[in-house]
């Protein structure tokens, strides 16, 4: 049987406190933290060489997330997905894009941003790629969320995304 195994990966960085504050989230006391069942999913979902080739996801990958969610390129902070507050980035490293997706977890048992998936494009994605990706499907609105692109440092929030 396989139990259920929390990995605290690092408080939030400054940038990440304050942007919360500007669309009225308090991630002071939470913590970026992944799951064996993030792991699990992640690699079953973009792990196979056969599908993904280059943009394979592997164990090493898991290793970037602490520099993907302290530096990003780019972030969306406190988008909404089928109900649920998420955070996303994309860090770009030797020329591949990282995606990591975080849900936000704001309960009296859990408090943390829980990854929730990471994949891997062998390209690097514009800014503008990145806002196609993450709201294509219609799934997630960024319309009140904080979205940066911090390699240019520039950013626009919406309004306060819990409603």
């Amino acid at each position: 049987m396989n139990s259920f195994l929390k990995i605290t990966i690092c408080k939030p960085e400054q940038w990440l406190i304050e942007a919360g504050i500007i669309i009225g989230i308090d991630f002071s006391e939470l913590v970026h933290e992944i799951t064996n069942e993030f792991k699990n999913h992640s690699i079953k979902r973009h792990g196979d060489p056969k599908i993904h080739g280059a943009a394979t996801i592997t164990f090493a990958d898991f290793l970037q997330i602490p520099n993907i969610v302290k530096n990003p390129d780019y972030a969306i902070i406190g988008a909404i997905r089928k109900k649920v507050l998420i955070n996303a980035y994309v860090k770009i490293i030797n020329n591949i894009t990282y995606l990591y997706f975080e849900d936000v977890l704001k309960s009296r048992r859990n408090k943390a941003m829980r990854g929730k998936t990471l994949y891997k494009v062998t390209k690097p994605f514009s800014f503008d790629d990145f806002l196609y990706n993450v709201s294509k499907n219609k799934k997630t609105d960024i319309s009140k969320a904080w979205i940066c692109n911090l390699q240019k440092n520039v950013q626009t929030a919406g309004g306060h995304p819990g409603g």
